[in-house]
């Protein structure tokens, strides 16, 4: 949805040095050649896995469609273990949690459906990846000893998101980070419900990022 919409919102200045990264606009583009609008997004997850460079543990992420965010996790930490949970059929069946505001654009079971052979060829390069086909949250099990630093949840709706969030969290270590990819958008009203449901009595607080992100960092 175009900032225009609203009206009265001012449209960020694009001076940023962000945009002077060939590099990352280079494998933005090769990874994502038809969607431009989440530049600032793969970005801000990038520079978040960064932040736990130090911190034990493997990664995950949960809705992975064609593997661009999580090839930038792996650029960062490429020895670090990435566990990729998707059924790879779409999102699921949407309720009445995940109803958007009249005008919104409303999800569909099997909006977002990428082939698994897509991702394994964008992430071929690295060695360390787990792909987990399966809808959330059947194979969480498999993984359940394992410590993460860092894990990205890009599932759009409210049960998926409460189910990450109730496996990972617990096995999140001290100075890792959650980043949601759903969380401040309003075509996802469940998610971020999901999160602020599972999240209030926990000592941290989410950080509501501008770019629609959402963010835990585990003290």
């Amino acid at each position: 949805m175009s900032a225009s919409v609203f009206g009265d919102y001012p449209l960020g200045e694009d001076a940023k040095t962000w945009r002077l990264d060939h590099e990352f606009l280079q494998n933005f583009k090769r990874l994502s050649p038809l969607n431009r609008y989440s530049e600032e997004r793969k970005f801000t997850l990038r520079e978040f896995v960064k932040s736990t460079v130090n911190v034990e543990g493997a990664m995950a992420e949960c809705g992975c469609y064609e593997g661009a965010s999580a090839w930038f996790m792996a650029s960062v930490v490429p020895d670090a273990d990435l566990y990729l949970f998707d059924s790879f059929e779409g999102i699921s069946q949407p309720d009445e949690r995940d109803q958007a505001p009249a005008g919104i654009m409303a999800w569909q079971a099997g909006d977002m459906r990428a082939q698994e052979s897509v991702l394994r060829s964008n992430l071929s390069q690295y060695k360390h990846i787990h792909v987990m086909k399966g809808w959330i949250p059947e194979r969480f099990g498999e993984v359940e000893n394992r410590q993460f630093r860092f894990v990205h949840i890009d599932v759009d709706l409210y049960q998926p998101t409460f189910d990450s969030l109730q496996f990972f969290y617990p096995r999140l270590s001290r100075g890792g980070v959650i980043v949601m990819d759903d969380y401040g958008f309003l075509t996802c009203p469940g998610a971020r419900d999901a999160a602020d449901q599972y999240m209030s009595d926990k000592p941290e607080r989410i950080l509501d990022l501008p770019t629609g992100q959402g963010v835990i960092i585990r003290q």
